[in-house]
């Protein structure tokens, strides 16, 4: 691992999220699935820039570009919001301070309330995918790491946003 990327690990903690790893991309599980569920499972379908079919990228050129990448930092935070935020920032880091200039992120966007689709989007430098529009396990990425689903006492689900950052 480049020593860097350590260092990656303590920003994204510094910036507020409540945990980040670097894992071998080799680790990042993908289920066709998770497509099925992003397309009917979820309301924001076809309605905002960063989900599809509005994002013009294929799976397969999407897993062609995935190939090239060794590591990625998987990101967690209690706020979707912040966790965008974060992501965004770790991916600037990485191509500023660690000469990763392919570096991606994935993250689910939030930025606006609604998105401006079908109009321009209003804040193209923070969009990004999020990682199961192009097929990734969130879930079962991160149960590997030891990071997983919480309750609160009442049996609630704990709020968790996980997203990431691919490297090169």
């Amino acid at each position: 691992m480049k020593s860097g990327f350590k260092s990656l690990v303590k920003k994204a903690l510094a910036l507020g999220a409540s945990e980040a790893k670097i894992i071998d991309t080799a680790a990042i599980v993908f289920d066709s699935r998770s497509f099925l569920k992003c397309r009917f499972g979820c309301n924001r379908w076809g309605r905002y820039w960063t989900c599809p079919p509005n994002l013009e990228l294929s799976p397969e050129i999407f897993q062609d570009a995935f190939d090239q990448y060794s590591k990625a930092i998987i990101i967690k935070t209690t706020d979707p919001y912040e966790g965008q935020e974060i992501t965004v920032k770790m991916e600037k880091e990485a191509m500023i301070a660690h000469n990763c200039m392919m570096a991606f992120a994935m993250a689910l966007c939030v930025w606006c309330e609604e998105c401006a689709y079908p109009e321009p989007c209003r804040h193209p430098q923070m969009a990004r995918p999020s990682m199961d529009a192009y097929g990734i396990d969130i879930g079962k990425t991160v149960e590997s790491l030891g990071l997983k689903v919480e309750f609160d006492e009442k049996g609630g689900l704990l709020p968790c946003w996980y997203s990431m950052v691919l490297l090169e």
